[in-house]
């Protein structure tokens, strides 16, 4: 027994353990595409079937002080030019890594469509968070993260709100959407409160932006990672979206530097405080959703 034990070690022996570290470092890596891919698969796709409701609304500014007005909420939508609205929006694709028309690369398919189109993320920055609110708070909704977005955005008209369908889990983790005006016409923001259970985030204060140069709608997404894995998307689109039939050019309203500012704001989470939440409900009751 004793010779056949010996040579089990002497066998065992000429094949070493694999590298766990390089398994470790694989399997973040996974992670953090898997978290990208299913980021960007809840933003719609440029020249899908998108429809939103355009609401008249709040005008932006400063944190803290008042915004030009643009009419009231629940006013004109944005479906078609004659206001019939389709709420019903398609994901950008069926496929994991939010490829238009559901076609993974390399997969074969109709040689006919075009490629989806080039993605690239890299971190651009690291910020210093500074503390979070203090005071009462309350559960994130879509129109309290609409009343500190028209809050934090430069000065100008916004307009086109609506709450869109979140692939974040839990309460207090929206997708909200609007149009800002700078006086060159308006253009579309859409900003998501997002966490996953993958695990392996980047140290809080880091910054990211993808570029889809081929998307209008996820032309740059600007995320910032606060703590706790909470992280802040901030799209910036070049066009509006208005039927199935195509889309309308629009020109980008914020810089990349404007929307880290915005995104990497302390006060976003999946609690606000109240007086956000509260004037969010008085400001938006009427709040279109959409499943864009």
């Amino acid at each position: 027994m004793g010779d056949v034990r010996g040579r089990f070690r002497d066998d065992l022996a000429q094949h070493p353990a694999p590298p766990l570290g390089d398994l470790v470092q694989q399997s973040v890596v996974q992670g953090r595409r898997l978290r990208r891919r299913r980021r960007l698969a809840q933003f719609g796709a440029g020249g899908s079937a998108l429809a939103m409701l355009l609401v008249i609304g709040l005008a932006a500014g400063p944190l803290g002080v008042g915004a030009d007005d643009a009419g009231q909420p629940g006013g004109l939508n944005v479906g078609s030019p004659g206001g019939s609205v389709d709420t019903a929006t398609p994901s950008p694709s069926g496929s994991s890594d939010g490829a238009p028309g559901g076609l993974e690369p390399g997969t074969g398919g109709d040689p006919r469509r075009p490629a989806p189109p080039a993605r690239s993320t890299t971190v651009i920055d690291t910020l210093r968070m500074g503390a979070g609110p203090d005071g009462e708070l309350l559960t994130t909704t879509p129109q309290g993260a609409l009343e500190l977005l028209t809050r934090l955005l430069p000065k100008g008209k916004t307009s086109g709100y609506a709450s869109l369908q979140s692939s974040g889990v839990g309460p207090g983790m929206p997708y909200v959407q609007l149009y800002l005006d700078r006086g060159d016409g308006p253009g579309m923001v859409r900003l998501s409160i997002y966490r996953d259970n993958l695990g392996g985030d980047p140290v809080p204060g880091t910054v990211e932006l993808t570029e889809i140069p081929d998307n209008c709608v996820q032309n740059q997404m600007v995320t910032v990672h606060h703590r706790g894995g909470l992280q802040v998307d901030l799209m910036i689109s070049t066009c509006l979206v208005w039927d199935a039939k195509g889309t309308v050019p629009a020109p980008p309203v914020l810089s990349v530097k404007e929307a880290t500012e915005i995104a990497g704001n302390p006060i976003w989470g999946t609690e606000l405080p109240a007086e956000f939440v509260l004037n969010g409900a008085k400001r938006f009751p009427t709040l279109d959703r959409s499943n864009g």
